[in-house]
């Protein structure tokens, strides 16, 4: 519809290793506007919104329209993502020779790594690389 606009929070998905991971939740602890979610292969989670609640990450508005809620970052689907995002590793590793350093290194990744989502709750002002680079400036 014309004459409206669509809002969205920052919001990264990404895979990270163990090491670097419990380094960032030291940091994230610092940042009361980001909400994360984080699970591994074996199911080892965290988080640090304990509410259960959905948090809407881009919505609509638009005249004469109730507010559209198009994206959401939901922790009860988060699990069910999870096993979908972490298959696709097995599915790569398939693609390199069984002992070879890159089917080790996908390996390694499916066994070990996080799958976590973060999001920046302060859509105006915030920074979601913020933590980033204080994870990389530290390493």
């Amino acid at each position: 519809s014309a004459g409206g606009y669509v809002y969205q929070k920052a919001y990264l998905e990404f895979f990270l290793s163990p090491e670097l991971f419990f380094k960032l939740l030291e940091i994230l602890a610092n940042y009361k506007t980001f909400c994360y979610h984080a699970l591994n292969l074996a199911g080892e989670s965290y988080t640090n919104d304990d509410s259960g609640a959905v948090n809407a990450v881009t919505w609509g508005v638009f005249p004469q329209k109730e507010i559209i809620q198009p994206t959401v970052v939901d922790p009860e689907s988060f699990p069910i993502w999870k096993d979908e995002a972490f298959e696709l590793w097995k599915e790569w590793e398939c693609l390199y020779e069984e002992g070879s350093s890159s089917q080790q290194l996908i390996n390694n990744i499916y066994n070990t790594y996080f799958l976590v989502n973060v999001v920046e709750n302060d859509y105006i002002g915030g920074n979601v690389f913020a933590p980033f680079e204080e994870l990389f400036d530290k390493k």
